[in-house]
């Protein structure tokens, strides 16, 4: 056995719960491996000190439900800060709509909507004469009788 496996075996070695041929292989190599003799030592210590602090300690029986209850206050806290920004947004959105509709009703008072092609036809003829006569043909006699 090499000296990964017996350190991953230490706990188990300690516990009591290694058998047969584990057991032997871990034994015979801790017999001839100071390394490995040096960290048994150590495991062996650490674990005698935190089996007496351990024997000071007191369970709380309630330590548990306290957990669970906070890791759902904290659920629940950040499900609701989830609504509220939803919440938010959407107030904002309708915000905006209703500015841009108020904004365009205002902008169309006083202003009157063409809505036949007729109306539209009137109005262009007055500005752009749809004569088929040349505006720019001058006539000799025209210009002579202006001049009289």
């Amino acid at each position: 056995m090499r000296c990964k496996r017996v350190n991953i075996l230490m706990d188990d070695y300690l516990k009591g719960n290694l058998v047969d041929e584990t057991l032997h292989e871990f034994e015979s190599h801790i017999k001839n491996c100071t390394k490995c003799q040096s960290n048994l030592s150590i495991s062996k210590s650490l674990r005698e000190l935190a089996s007496e602090d351990a024997s000071d300690y007191i369970e709380n029986p309630f330590f548990a439900n306290r957990v669970l209850a906070r890791i759902e206050q904290n659920r629940i806290s950040a499900g609701m800060s989830l609504y509220a920004k939803l919440a938010s947004y959407a107030a904002v959105a309708a915000a905006i709509i209703l500015g841009l509709f108020i904004g365009m009703e205002i902008g169309s008072f006083g202003t009157q909507v063409i809505s036949t092609s007729n109306n539209a036809e009137l109005i262009a003829e007055d500005y752009i004469p749809s004569s088929t006569e040349n505006l720019y043909i001058i006539n000799a006699e025209d210009v002579e009788n202006q001049n009289k």
